[in-house]
């Protein structure tokens, strides 16, 4: 299983990653992003932004951005979560 353990770089709609296995990859998600927005819904679709984009972390797993869903705890509490996107389609998606 690959995941990320550092951002080496980020710019808009790209993100350069080292991973567990040492290499370094840069990951495009424009066109993951650009299907997501086409629904206004999509927690995604908040990545178009230039600038919320580039507000991505990593978590030495994988990226995600804070704050980026709501999401209703035991308590019945709605909250606010982070937005992440799966470390396997991310290793998919890099261009190597």
């Amino acid at each position: 299983m690959k995941w990320i353990v550092e951002i080496i770089n980020k710019e808009p709609y790209k993100i350069t990653c080292k991973w567990n296995d040492n290499h370094i990859n840069t990951v495009d998600l424009y066109s993951f992003i650009l299907e997501k927005s086409k629904n206004k819904d999509n927690s995604y679709s908040q990545l178009i932004n230039k600038d919320r984009f580039l507000q991505v972390k990593c978590d030495g797993s994988t990226l995600y951005w804070e704050n980026g869903i709501k999401y209703q705890d035991i308590d019945g509490i709605i909250k606010p979560g982070p937005l992440d996107i799966a470390p396997e389609l991310l290793y998919e998606m890099s261009i190597k």
